[in-house]
C-alpha cells in the first residue's frame, strides 16, 4: 500500500498547533519578553525560559513520531543524506568543542528541529499543508507586527537604522525575512491558481511595505532574485524556453551574488566601484554595513582551525566567549558573522561547510527531480532554498537552531522526503 494521503486525519489539530507555535517561538523574543534584548541571554549557560519553550513541543513531536513510527521510518529513509552527515559531524564536534556543554545543548535544539519537521510529515499529511500554513502563519505575524508598530512604537521599532520596524519579532532582520517570504508564498499561490489575484496582490503589497520599513536590504535582494524565476517556472512564456530562462536567471543570481562576496572578501582592485551601485540601490554602503571587516576577521579565525572548527555553535557566545576578541573593536558583542557559510566553516571546519553546501545543493537537485509530478510543491521548495542560499551570503541562519529560516529549511527538506517516499515503490503505511 502507498503511504496514506487522502484519509489520514490523525493528530491534525495537534500538528497544526505545534507548527504555528514552533514557528512563532522561532520568530518572537525568548520568553515573549520584548522589553529585553533577546541577544543578551546567557548563551553559554542557556536560558531556562528558552528550554521550557522548546522542550514541550519537542516531546509532543517525539510522541507523534513514535505513534506513527511506521510512516516515520519510511520517510527517514528518504531524508537527505547530507542532513544525516551534518548531524553526525556536529555530534563528533563535541569531542573538540571549546565549549562542549554548549555544543550539546545546541545539538538538542538541532535534533528537536528535525523532530518538529518529521512529525509534521508523518500524520494528517497533505501535499500543500506546509506552504499553506507557512503562508498563513507568516501573514498573521506581519499583521500583528504592523499593529504593534503603531500601537506600541517602543516595541515595534528599533533604535537606529532609521527607526526600522521590528514589529513583534526578535529583530528587524527577522521581520524583513518573514515579510519577504510572505511575498514569495502569495505570488507562488497566485501562480498555481491556489489564491485569487486580489488577495495575493494585496498581501504581497502589505508584505513589501513591511519589508521596506524593516530596512532589510538582504531580504529585498533575495526577493528580487527569487520571484522572477519562480514565477516563470510556474507560468512559463513557452514551456521549454520559459523553464530554461528561469533556470538561467536563478543561476545568474547565485553566481552574481557569490561574485560580489569574492570581490569584497579578497579586495580586488576596483571592487568598491563595482558594488557601489548595488549597495546604494538598497541603501547600504560599500562595506555592506560593516560586514566586510567582520568577514575578514572571522575568515582569519577559520584559518586557525580549518579542519575541525571551534565546535558546533561554540563561537558566538557573548561576553566571556571567543567571539568578542574578534569583533570588540567593531560593534562590541556580535552574535553571528553575517555570513552563514563563514559561520559553518568557523564552527565545523571545511567539512562542515561542504556538508552545509551539499545539503542546499542536494535539496535543489531533489526539487528539480520532483518537478514533473509535484510542480507546485517542488517549485515552492526550490524558491525557498534559493532564497535561503542567497540570504546566507549576508546573514547567518544555516544550521542555526533555532532560527526560523533553518526550521523552515528542514521542513522543506522533509517535505521532499515525504514526496519521494510516496513516489517510491513498495511503500506501506
Amino acid at each position: 500500500m502507498p503511504l496514506p494521503v487522502e484519509h489520514d486525519t490523525r493528530f491534525h489539530r495537534l500538528l497544526v498547533v505545534l507548527f504555528w507555535v514552533t514557528l512563532a517561538f522561532a520568530l518572537l523574543p525568548d520568553g515573549l519578553d520584548w522589553a529585553s534584548n533577546a541577544a543578551s541571554n546567557d548563551a553559554q549557560g542557556g536560558s531556562v525560559i528558552r528550554r521550557l519553550q522548546w522542550m514541550t513541543p519537542f516531546l509532543f513531536c517525539a510522541l507523534v513520531i513514535w505513534l506513527r513510527r511506521g510512516v516515520a521510518l519510511r520517510i527517514a529513509r528518504q531524508i537527505d543524506p547530507f542532513l544525516w552527515l551534518f548531524l553526525g559531524w556536529a555530534v563528533l564536534s563535541v569531542g573538540w568543542s571549546d565549549y562542549p556543554m554548549v555544543t550539546v545543548r545546541k545539538l538538542v535544539l538541532l535534533v528537536g528541529t528535525g523532530l518538529i519537521a518529521l512529525s509534521f510529515q508523518v500524520a494528517a499529511w497533505r501535499p500543500d499543508r506546509l506552504r499553506r500554513h507557512t503562508r498563513a502563519c507568516l501573514t498573521t505575524l506581519i499583521v500583528f507586527s504592523i499593529i504593534v508598530v503603531f500601537a506600541l512604537p517602543n516595541i515595534g521599532h528599533v533604535a537606529g537604522y532609521e527607526n526600522a520596524w521590528t514589529g513583534i519579532t526578535r529583530s528587524k532582520n527577522h521581520l524583513g525575512m518573514a515579510a519577504s517570504l510572505v511575498m514569495v508564498l502569495w505570488m507562488h499561490g497566485l501562480a498555481i491558481g491556489e489564491v485569487r489575484p486580489l488577495p495575493a496582490i494585496g498581501w504581497t503589497a502589505v508584505a513589501a511595505v513591511t519589508l521596506i520599513m524593516a530596512r532589510n536590504a538582504t531580504a529585498l535582494l533575495c526577493v528580487m532574485a527569487v520571484l522572477p524565476p519562480m514565477w516563470l517556472m510556474l507560468r512559463p512564456v513557452l514551456s521549454l524556453r520559459g523553464l530554461l530562462f528561469s533556470s538561467a536567471l536563478a543561476l545568474g543570481a547565485v553566481v552574481l551574488s557569490i561574485f560580489f562576496v569574492v570581490l569584497i572578501t579578497h579586495g580586488v582592485p576596483g571592487w568598491r566601484e563595482i558594488v557601489a551601485p548595488v549597495a546604494n540601490a538598497v541603501g547600504r554602503d560599500v562595506t555592506f554595513t560593516g560586514r566586510l571587516e567582520i568577514w575578514r576577521l572571522v575568515y582569519a579565525e577559520v584559518l586557525k582551525h580549518p579542519l575541525f572548527g571551534t565546535g558546533f555553535q561554540a563561537f558566538w557566545l557573548g561576553i566571556g566567549g571567543p567571539a568578542p576578541w574578534v569583533t570588540q573593536n567593531l560593534y562590541g558583542v556580535l552574535w553571528q558573522a553575517h555570513n552563514g557559510y563563514l559561520d559553518l566553516a568557523n564552527e565545523l571546519g571545511v567539512p562542515g561547510l561542504l556538508l552545509g553546501i551539499g545539503f542546499l545543493a542536494n535539496t535543489i537537485r531533489r526539487g528539480v527531480l520532483l518537478l514533473p509530478g509535484w510542480r507546485a510543491e517542488a517549485a515552492w521548495v526550490l524558491g525557498f532554498i534559493a532564497f535561503l542560499s542567497l540570504a546566507n551570503l549576508a546573514e547567518s541562519s544555516l544550521f542555526r537552531p533555532i532560527h526560523f529560516m533553518f526550521l523552515l529549511s528542514v521542513h522543506a527538506s522533509l517535505a521532499l522526503a515525504r514526496l519521494r517516499a510516496i513516489d517510491s515503490p513498495n511503500q506501506e503505511s
